[in-house]
């Protein structure tokens, strides 16, 4: 009797171990100070060839592992008028690099404006995500408030245009602002499509 009460305590114990989640202080700062609705009206008021773009990173599945994120850029005028859905994971590469693996959503109309409510994702399954291959975001910690994330060059292949041989993104994350400088270039290495000038710059919306 005595040993198998021993045998189920070291089980438990065992288990306990095994599912207990790692918590990554660079993690957790980078994911927080994602997580929010930002804008860029400002810019668009003070910077031509810019567009007033509401950007939305809102946490989901926190009953699973690792750290999952909603995202939706949409027409500042127009919540429903939507330039990208997406969901992203972010891992911890290693001691200095997180990496962020962007999936594609399925049917993801469906999913248009689920940061209102985000039970409807409960139903979605990670098999049925589609990795965008090569399109990984590497973020290195810059300073204590800032991280800067880039893809690796030539790799993003893109959909958007036949002109259009892959894309890089450049992104800086911060507690209260997020740039993001999407290109696309052709298979020369000419930048045939995004921003000339600079990235996009958008500000966090403060809470209602």
């Amino acid at each position: 009797m005595q040993r198998s009460l021993l045998f189920l305590s070291l089980l438990i114990i065992t288990i306990s171990c095994s599912t207990k989640i790692e918590h990554d202080s660079q993690l957790e700062d980078l994911t927080e100070f994602l997580s929010g609705k930002f804008s860029s009206k400002k810019q668009a008021k003070e910077e031509s060839g810019y567009f007033a773009v509401c950007l939305i990173n809102i946490p989901i599945w926190k009953d699973r592992p690792g750290y999952w994120f909603y995202q939706e850029l949409y027409d500042e005028k127009n919540s429903t008028s939507i330039y990208n859905q997406r969901i992203i994971n972010f891992q911890k590469l290693d001691s200095t690099t997180i990496n962020s693996i962007n999936y594609i959503i399925p049917n993801q109309k469906r999913y248009i404006n689920g940061w209102k409510d985000i039970s409807m994702f409960d139903n979605l399954t990670i098999d049925s995500l589609k990795n965008r291959e090569g399109c990984d975001v590497y973020f290195k910690k810059e300073t204590s408030t800032i991280y800067h994330g880039k893809t690796k060059n030539g790799t993003c292949s893109s959909s958007l245009s036949n002109k259009i041989s892959y894309t890089t993104s450049n992104i800086v994350i911060s507690k209260n602002k997020i740039t993001s400088w999407d290109r696309g270039y052709d298979i020369q290495g000419k930048q045939v499509w995004g921003s000339i000038q600079g990235p996009y710059k958008f500000i966090r919306v403060p809470e209602d």
